[in-house]
């Protein structure tokens, strides 16, 4: 009797110990069927809110540990070598500022020339910005919305400026001669087979 005790005890201890591991086991497998519900959705939420915030303290805490060790640092350098650190830094802005305002130009630049090749103005600006940021991808899309852009304009043109055929009897009718039809059916036939006299 008492190992049936012992037996079943051991039994419901890995039982236990078996739900509490699929407890704590996150589910990895999901079903593609299945929708997230809202509850999920804001549980999802918070823990990304939580994770943030650890994440920003953490940054806080190392950027005013490494404005400290800069301090230390800055504290125990000679005059000369501050002043050659300055001047490093110094520098460093400059070539900053260099490098930014010859990125402008080179937008500038392009933009005029994307202008002369017949680009819309904000075109034109996002066509030469990827072009100086080497985004070949979205370089190519705007080119490619332009080039379709332009001929759908010149379909356009040609198709308007292609006479109609004058074909059935009131092709060759004038408006006027059209509009005094008292016959509201002809009438519109004949309106028909001349629109762009109404356009």
């Amino acid at each position: 009797m008492e190992e049936n005790v012992n037996v079943t005890t051991n039994t419901n201890e890995a039982t236990n110990s078996d739900v509490q591991a699929t407890a704590t086991k996150p589910e990895t497998t999901s079903k593609v069927d299945e929708k997230p519900t809202t509850q999920s959705i804001e549980d999802q939420v918070q823990n990304l809110m939580v994770e943030n915030a650890k994440l920003k303290r953490a940054f806080d805490k190392t950027a005013s540990e490494a404005a400290e060790y800069k301090k230390k640092y800055n504290a125990t350098l000679s005059e000369q070598e501050r002043m050659t650190q300055e001047k490093a830094e110094e520098q460093a802005r400059r070539d900053e500022r260099l490098a930014e305002l010859e990125r402008e130009v080179s937008i500038h630049r392009f933009t005029e020339s994307y202008l002369d090749l017949g680009y819309d103005k904000d075109s034109a600006i996002k066509a030469a910005t990827a072009q100086v940021d080497n985004d070949v991808e979205t370089l190519f899309k705007l080119q490619k919305k332009v080039i379709d852009e332009k001929v759908l304009a010149k379909e356009q043109e040609l198709i308007k400026d292609i006479p109609r055929a004058k074909t059935g009897v009131y092709a060759s009718w004038t408006k006027d001669q059209i509009m005094a039809i008292q016959d509201r059916e002809e009438r519109r036939k004949a309106m028909a087979e001349n629109w762009e006299l109404f356009s």
